[in-house]
């Protein structure tokens, strides 16, 4: 707004005001009092700039917009540690710290017998599929040996500032009130773990109000984050009856979003010097990309279905630097899209190159 307002243009129009018998030159009394001055108003129109910039949601920074968000309700999504499932030969003290891999797990709490329920020590989604054997960092006595079984919870990364921001200005969009559809999208996609939801109004038939719901990375939630945002929004015990957010008469009913698997079957002719064998995995990559695309759109598109389709892997397929050319493409065995019905979310099964 203010970009045009340095420290040049404030001194050049300074000087201009001076008359004709009055020395304005590099060096003089004048010149070099306008400098100054000039240099502490083009400090002051910048620090007006930034505040024009984090006075409204589309132009604020994350630190800004975290806290106006608030104010509506809406939370940022910091990121949050893996939580998994070990299993040990012995008893083990809450506390005690253990290697995995290149990760350090603490125990948390005692699940039963000799399964415990440990954290990680390293924020994000790095860990979230580390699975293996566990090492204590410090001396355990007669240590007999133990093993990560199952991930809990897992991992998640800061939320991406942009998406942040489209949650704010989506709350503008429709009024968030008395259980209505932004009322639990507002609420549920605030919750720790969850990457959207899809609440569906009950069947004439059906008492219940449906709810699915996409975890990490928009993908399926596990069993923990299906009970917790049960728990939170309408339990179990008392359902129908306003002890979680939902209101009352509102019998809810939370559940994960389904994972189809994409297998595909496809023919590439290589640039001289590649083969399956050297490039494989830049294809499963390309591939992984766009279903992931695909999978972020997946709230958004509310009720209506992702189709997944043959030309848009094909054309990822043929943006790999060593492909010439990909043909015959096959989606689950047909040479066709396919289309998800609105609670699936696709994932890769599996590229067999022939």
């Amino acid at each position: 707004m203010y970009e045009d307002r340095t420290q040049e243009t404030i001194v050049y129009e300074m000087l201009e005001d001076f008359g004709a018998d009055v020395r304005t030159d590099e060096g003089s009394l004048a010149y070099n009092a306008c400098v100054k001055i000039a240099s502490e108003l083009e400090d002051t129109y910048a620090d007006l700039d930034e505040l024009n910039d984090n006075i409204l949601p589309d132009t604020q920074d994350l630190d800004h917009l975290i806290r106006y968000a608030r104010e509506r309700g809406i939370h940022y999504k910091y990121a949050t540690n893996p939580v998994v499932k070990a299993e040990f030969q012995q008893e083990i003290e809450i506390g005690e710290r253990f290697t995995c891999n290149d990760y350090i797990y603490t125990v948390a709490e005692r699940i039963e017998g000799y399964n415990y329920k440990l954290e990680c020590e390293t924020e994000g989604t790095a860990a979230n599929g580390n699975t293996g054997q566990l090492d204590p960092v410090d001396y355990v006595d007669e240590y007999e040996g133990g093993s990560i079984i199952e991930i809990l919870k897992y991992g998640m990364d800061d939320e991406e500032e942009e998406e942040f921001r489209q949650r704010v200005l989506n709350s503008f969009d429709s009024m968030a009130f008395g259980g209505n559809k932004a009322d639990y999208r507002l609420y549920i996609d605030a919750i720790t773990g969850v990457s959207g939801c899809k609440p569906k109004r009950r069947e004439p038939d059906s008492e219940w109000i449906n709810i699915w719901i996409a975890g990490t990375d928009n993908m399926a939630a596990g069993e923990e984050l299906v009970k917790r945002v049960q728990e939170m929004i309408d339990p179990e015990e008392s359902s129908g009856e306003g002890d979680g957010m939902a209101p009352i008469c509102h019998k809810v009913k939370i559940l994960s979003v389904e994972e189809k698997s994409i297998n595909i079957t496809t023919t590439i002719l290589w640039k001289e010097g590649y083969s399956a064998g050297t490039s494989q995995s830049r294809v499963e990559q390309a591939i992984e990309e766009y279903l992931k695309a695909l999978r972020k759109t997946w709230e958004e598109n509310e009720m209506n279905n992702i189709i997944v389709r043959v030309s848009q892997i094909e054309a990822r397929i043929l943006n790999i630097e060593e492909v010439e050319d990909v043909q015959d493409t096959m989606l689950n065995n047909l040479y066709d899209n396919v289309t998800l019905d609105f609670t699936q979310i696709p994932i890769l099964g599996g590229v067999a190159i022939v």
